[in-house]
């Protein structure tokens, strides 16, 4: 199965994985502090409704992330988890937990390819099995891609 949300791509692959894929104009390298800087990140992470309220990651091979947000009716959520892999500014392999819970871990790898000028990210999210999938759609993760990624692309990237 496959969604286009305007210039995000989703697909769900196999049982286990969703695949992520988002063509950029900057170059890998301008795209990859996007991912990792935090001042960055909470330019195009954070959304109205919901402000990012901790935004810290070490991205090298054995480092970690937290990001955390606040909702509007004092309801908040965050992403954690430990840095798998890096090959700076191309590619990353991450464990991302939800709320902390390990049973919904996602392994995630993030590609980034030069494409012409630009960037192509190819991002898999992988899911123990399908449930741990389904209920990681229920949640909403993918709703808003297309909106934060639209900031990403806006940022003014030096």
């Amino acid at each position: 199965m496959s969604l286009d949300l305007s210039n995000v791509q989703i697909i769900l692959d196999g049982d286990t994985d969703v695949i992520v894929r988002r063509d950029f104009s900057h170059p890998p390298a301008k795209v990859w502090r996007a991912l990792t800087e935090p001042a960055l990140i909470r330019q195009w992470m954070a959304v109205a409704d919901f402000p990012m309220t901790r935004c810290e990651i070490d991205p090298r091979d054995g480092g970690s992330f937290h990001f955390e947000w606040a909702g509007p009716d004092g309801n908040g959520f965050f992403f954690s988890g430990p840095v798998l892999a890096v090959r700076p500014p191309h590619h990353m392999t991450h464990v991302e937990y939800f709320n902390g819970d390990k049973q919904m871990a996602a392994t995630i790898t993030t590609d980034l390819t030069a494409e012409g000028a630009g960037t192509r990210l190819t991002m898999v999210m992988s899911y123990a099995d399908a449930a741990a999938r389904e209920t990681a759609i229920a949640t909403g993760m993918t709703d808003g891609m297309d909106e934060v990624y639209a900031r990403l692309e806006g940022l003014p990237l030096t």
